[in-house]
């Protein structure tokens, strides 16, 4: 690595941003992290050489945060599918400001900078018999989709009119966050809380819903791989296990990790999404070499241990 300008880390106290916070300093970077104005500091410790604070909806502070940086990473949580629900409108007016405030402040302040945006990998292409590759075409069935496929159109916008460099990674079902969850999204992680804490998982819909999960880590690595890999035009890339499993798998799974300490119910009158996601994540690794090194079983262990350490503290 020759840059040694500092990559902006926008959302670092999320699963994966706090991952990339944790990995980007052991491999030379120096980090940049936007906050929110009077935000509490969860991220990781010592995961900041500098710190901008400001606001994403109205846009304060982003100039001074993207201002002589070599990329922006933009993690933030804005929603999540729990929170969209089947209403597109939390999308317009929560989710696209912010994104949009970011471009524009890479347009006005930083133009050459590489920007870096998560989008969906499973709800994007909507039920699929066979993994979809980049080139598939999307589909999104809910309001978080369409979400992120506006984004996405948004930053092929800017990439073709102002030239800005747009990475965007089409993840699939991300877990391992040590840190509760707030809302009732990502399976793993919300069944694992629900160990903890005692309390019985609602399960949605069929135990043969099958799903791509990716460890956290795993994905930051990924953005790490390609952040390696600077001199390349604007992409999409899809980042998973490229293998489904079923609801049923996990549930066994966290039943062994948790020593039974897993409870759940059936509440089948609940939306369970597609039934089957699984994408196919080749393109990434022709093109860094990346490929995924942590297993579910692996992943839920780990995310386990997290969670139990972070309440023993």
């Amino acid at each position: 690595m020759t840059d040694h300008s500092p990559v902006l880390l926008i959302g670092a106290s999320g699963m994966i941003g706090s991952a990339i916070a944790s990995i980007l300093p052991r491999h030379g970077y120096r980090v940049r992290v936007f906050e929110r104005q009077g935000a509490t500091q969860v991220r990781p410790a010592n995961s900041a050489d500098e710190v901008v604070r400001g606001d994403l909806l109205s846009g304060e502070g982003l100039d001074d945060a993207v201002k002589g940086t070599q990329a922006v990473l933009y993690f933030a949580g804005t929603s999540v599918p729990a929170t969209s629900g089947d209403d597109p409108t939390i999308e317009f007016k929560v989710s696209l400001p912010p994104v949009t405030n970011v471009l524009n402040a890479l347009v006005r302040c930083n133009p050459h900078a590489r920007f870096f945006f998560p989008s969906t990998g499973g709800a994007i292409y909507g039920s699929c018999d066979s993994a979809p590759c980049e080139s598939s075409p999307i589909h999104p069935l809910s309001a978080y989709a369409l979400g992120k496929a506006l984004a996405e159109q948004t930053i092929r916008f800017y990439n073709d009119v102002f030239n800005i460099r747009g990475d965007i990674l089409r993840i699939s079902n991300v877990y391992g966050n040590a840190r509760p969850r707030m809302v009732p999204q990502g399976v793993i992680d919300h069944f694992l809380d629900n160990a903890v804490r005692g309390v019985t998982s609602q399960v949605w819909g069929s135990l043969e819903v099958q799903r791509d999960y990716i460890f956290a880590d795993d994905v930051a690595h990924a953005v790490l791989a390609l952040l390696k890999t600077n001199r390349r035009p604007s992409s999409i890339y899809n980042v998973g296990q490229s293998e489904s499993h079923s609801l049923r798998q996990v549930l066994n799974l966290i039943e062994h990790i948790t020593e039974g300490r897993h409870r759940y119910e059936l509440a089948k009158d609940q939306y369970q999404g597609v039934a089957r996601s699984s994408i196919d994540c080749s393109l990434l690794r022709s093109t860094v070499g990346w490929q995924p090194s942590v297993s579910l079983e692996e992943g839920i262990a780990l995310a386990w241990q997290r969670k139990n350490a972070l309440l023993s503290k």
